[in-house]
């Protein structure tokens, strides 16, 4: 009987542990349910439209997918353009996998607080045709100072970098969650940040021919021989000099977008012809103009919707040089 007693109280035992096992196992397994490790988790292969509100700024803008992934407008005041496919796809980049480090908040009333209201936060929605994947208000980012080790000097070349985090509401929830970056960055007012900036974009390595023409039938042409130096109008170039204009041209870019109605006064005038392999030949134009701040309007084949200032940043100089870039040094 004795024994009886021992197995009923290690059974009674046993039972109430695992009663408290399970009891644990809820309130934890709830906490870890109410806390989600994932945001938001998107294809971003399959988005086909962005949509970006600012209210502070009161900027709308648009960006659809009109092609292939890289193949991507922008709309805003009724304005349209080819979009930057770098740009759309750091902000797709952002979705891909946002997972929440905390929760800020749990109630509308801290939403003022976090720059995440219909009138506050920069609202974001990224659609698959016309199914709604993401609907999400960005608000405020804070900093905060990578912690500095007492007594200890800082070498500046191995600083730590402090932590950004911004602030985050999905549209259909009253939680605040903090995410790590610095999200607001990608979002910007003015449509030309989004527009695709490129006048150039080929590998230098791939270019084997420059054609300049200048006005009054001057034509400079620099190519690679068949033994593949440079050459300047048949004469030996500089294959330094060469190389170095060659680095500045073949990613060029440029964010100086002027108004399409700038007059311009003919379209004789400067231009530079770039061939070579696994590339198409591009083609870029500068065009006087009567507006004397910017003297030249820049154009090129492979951006046609863009017109570009000649004055900023030195464009023009840089693309439409003399001899001397590419001739040895006179000794």
């Amino acid at each position: 009987d004795m024994f009886k007693e021992l197995n009923i109280k290690i059974l009674i035992v046993l039972l109430s542990d695992q009663a408290g096992i399970y009891f644990l196992a809820d309130i934890f397994g709830n906490r870890e349910r109410s806390f989600r490790s994932q945001l938001v988790e998107v294809d971003t292969a399959k988005v086909t439209d962005i949509y970006i509100k600012i209210p502070k700024e009161n900027a709308e803008i648009s960006l659809s997918r009109t092609g292939g992934s890289t193949d991507w407008s922008v709309m805003s005041g009724g304005q349209k353009f080819p979009a930057d496919a770098s740009v759309v796809k750091g902000i797709l980049g952002q979705f891909a996998d946002l997972k929440p480090e905390r929760v800020a908040a749990n109630s509308e009333s801290k939403w003022g607080q976090y720059e995440v209201s219909d009138s506050a936060g920069t609202r974001v929605k990224l659609n698959e045709g016309k199914k709604e994947l993401v609907d999400i208000y960005i608000g405020k980012f804070s900093y905060t100072q990578p912690p500095q080790q007492p007594g200890q000097q800082q070498n500046p070349y191995q600083q730590q970098r402090g932590k950004m985090t911004s602030f985050v509401r999905l549209a259909d929830e009253e939680k605040v969650f903090a995410v790590e970056g610095f999200m607001k960055m990608s979002f910007q007012k003015d449509i030309n940040s989004y527009r695709n900036k490129s006048l150039l974009k080929v590998n230098k390595d791939d270019i084997a021919r420059l054609v300049f023409s200048y006005p009054g039938n001057v034509t400079m042409t620099v190519e690679k021989n068949e033994s593949g130096k440079w050459q300047m109008n048949g004469m030996p170039a500089d294959s330094t000099k060469t190389v170095r204009y060659l680095n500045k041209i073949a990613k060029l870019t440029s964010s100086s977008f002027i108004d399409p109605s700038t007059p311009k006064i003919g379209m004789g005038g400067y231009k530079l012809n770039v061939e070579g392999n696994n590339f198409s030949p591009v083609e870029i134009n500068a065009a006087p103009t009567s507006d004397t701040l910017i003297k030249y309007v820049i154009t090129s084949s492979i951006n046609p919707a863009a017109e570009f200032d000649g004055a900023k940043g030195k464009l023009f100089e840089k693309i439409f040089v003399s001899e001397t870039e590419f001739l040895p040094e006179v000794k």
